[in-house]
């Protein structure tokens, strides 16, 4: 009877080994963490500790990344080998289509280092946008029919604008800032989204340069 037992487990292994690989929703991968949803984003916080091996998963909404910690990764797109990647600079950002071209994948980080990435999906606009232009103290990273990102590089006591109608601030650096009065203190990959009819005034309230990366809806 154990025997029988054991040739029945044998014949199902390949079964459980294949459903382990079938890709999950995004949400539903262990170290994609959603802490934000509305009608317009979703904000996915992924951080991936050294040796970790991430599920296969889908994208299938657009998304601008931002890294917010440095480490090597290896990327393997469902049924294709897997493509080692160097390490992408604290801040790098980034915008990829999936809504157009959705993609399986799983990522692992072969490093010594955490993984940390930002990924904000962009769900849909907020209607007619402010000045299509970065602000003071802003760098223009990203600007198509979607999304108009910047880069936000503040000294303690410098000062920005963030438009209407939405968007979402992601904090790389950390820092505390003031948004219209309102006193905010950000760690590394906090979040701030706003959804106002007029520009609101950022400023580093802080002792350190202020990092952010700025994302419009359009």
């Amino acid at each position: 009877m154990n025997q029988r037992l054991l040739v029945l487990a044998l014949c199902l292994m390949p079964q459980f080994s294949n459903a382990a690989d079938d890709p999950v929703p995004i949400e539903q991968e262990p170290r994609h963490k959603l802490v934000f949803a509305n009608e317009y984003v979703r904000y996915f916080d992924v951080e991936l500790e050294p040796g970790y091996e991430s599920r296969y998963h889908w994208h299938r909404s657009d998304g601008v990344f931002v890294n917010i910690s440095s480490a090597p990764t290896i990327a393997q797109d469902l049924d294709k080998e897997p493509v080692r990647r160097g390490e992408r600079a604290i801040g790098e950002t980034y915008y990829i289509d999936y809504g157009a071209k959705p993609k399986a994948h799983r990522v692992s980080n072969p490093g010594t280092t955490p993984y940390h990435v930002i990924d904000t999906e962009i769900l849909g606009g907020c209607g007619k946008s402010g000045p299509v232009a970065e602000g003071p103290n802003q760098a223009l990273l990203i600007d198509n029919a979607r999304v108009l990102v910047t880069r936000i590089i503040l000294h303690p006591g410098e000062s920005t604008e963030l438009q209407a109608p939405c968007g979402m601030l992601v904090s790389v650096s950390g820092g505390n800032i003031s948004l219209d009065a309102e006193s905010v203190d950000l760690r590394p990959a906090a979040f701030k989204w706003r959804q106002q009819d007029q520009a609101i005034k950022l400023v580093n309230t802080g002792k350190f340069v202020f990092h952010g990366v700025d994302i419009r809806l359009k």
